[in-house]
């Protein structure tokens, strides 16, 4: 798959109110209004909003009519929660001839073709988990992320815009990360880098299973994790499974140059990020007393360090009032090629510390 796609095209999120979710992610997330369109999608008529940070793009996505029963049932069970990905493809047939030979799980009745003037897409659609979808995208003459969106001419707004989609993170329940991480691996030719499971959280009342997998060009990642029924405390991945009701995607990682830079000025829009324990920096100081511990317990941002490369973390709050859909910011010094892991384990040690201190 790595000869002909293009990485990550867009990510659209299935909610409620699509113009004060749009509207949210302009005036606190820095995001740029590049389009909308309304439109008669599976069954009813839907409104979407187009939305660009950087290299960047998320599909805003609402019905119009209770016929659009695919997006109203879809937000009712899961809430304002990701629907699908989009993967870019230059042959959509190519594409389909490699999906049937890898046994995808097709939604689409043969390729879906959309036009609007001189503008086309052709589309192929894939299941994925519960109640979510994989998109291979072949792109015609369009003016926008797909035909039929009424452009706007705003600027780029952003002070520390977004470089690109870092990763994609999911969360399924116990038994289910082995069959769709084999899914994953095969439609988009991903390489499995990574494993950690009770082995890495030893001693700890809480933990979780995580997968990482990635394309060979680091265009698309993808982080696959299950709870551990072992542990006798829930976890945020326990916590996701029954707010969300079933399995899917739980955050969005973005890439930024300056993520110190980047909170600050999100906090100062109201944007809230989620409490990182004292005794995480304090671990963290006493293995790292080089690195500026004030500046980033100021901004919640966790830090991982190997060497002269450093992974940088910070996590918003939940966007809607489930804790499930949230988004992570993150920074790479020097090409730091990990997902945080050692965090993941340190962070998770440092609430149970603190929690028993308290």
């Amino acid at each position: 798959m790595q000869q002909f796609h293009n990485g990550i095209l867009y990510v659209e999120i299935y909610v409620g109110m699509a113009k004060l979710v749009a509207w949210w992610h302009q005036h606190a997330l820095g995001f740029t209004l590049m389009g909308k369109r309304e439109r008669k999608g599976q069954f009813g008529l839907e409104v979407t909003y187009w939305l660009q940070n950087g290299g960047a793009n998320l599909l805003i996505t609402s019905a119009l009519e209770p016929a659009a029963h695919d997006v109203v049932s879809f937000v009712d069970r899961h809430g304002n929660s990701i629907k699908r990905f989009a993967i870019e493809v230059n042959s959509i047939e190519v594409a389909t001839a490699f999906l049937q030979q890898q046994s995808a799980i097709l939604l689409s009745q043969g390729i879906e073709e959309e036009r609007v003037g001189a503008e086309a897409s052709k589309m192929v659609r894939c299941k994925l988990f519960d109640d979510n979808e994989i998109c291979f995208v072949e792109r015609v003459g369009c003016g926008g992320i797909l035909p039929g969106f009424q452009l706007t001419q705003a600027e780029p707004t952003a002070a520390h815009p977004v470089k690109q989609i870092d990763h994609l993170a999911s969360v399924l329940r116990i038994n289910e990360a082995e069959f769709w991480n084999h899914y994953l691996s095969k439609l988009m030719s991903l390489q499995h880098v990574q494993t950690i499971g009770e082995e890495f959280f030893a001693g700890l009342l809480t933990g979780m299973k995580m997968f990482v997998l990635t394309s060979p060009n680091k265009r698309i990642n993808q982080v696959i994790v299950e709870p551990l029924p072992e542990k006798s405390k829930k976890s945020q991945v326990d916590i996701f499974l029954s707010h969300h009701y079933g399995n899917g995607i739980q955050h969005i990682a973005f890439e930024v140059d300056d993520l110190v830079g980047l909170v600050q000025e999100l906090k100062s829009k109201g944007v809230g990020f989620t409490p990182v324990p004292e005794q995480y920096y304090r671990d963290l100081e006493s293995h790292h007393p080089e690195l500026p511990i004030e500046h980033l317990r100021a901004s919640n941002i966790l830090c991982e360090k190997d060497e002269d490369k450093i992974l940088l973390q910070v996590f918003t709050e939940p966007l809607g009032d489930r804790p499930t859909l949230f988004y992570e910011f993150v920074q790479r010094v020097n090409d730091f090629e990990g997902f945080g892991a050692a965090n993941v384990k340190h962070l998770f040690k440092s609430l149970e510390l603190q929690l028993n201190h308290d």
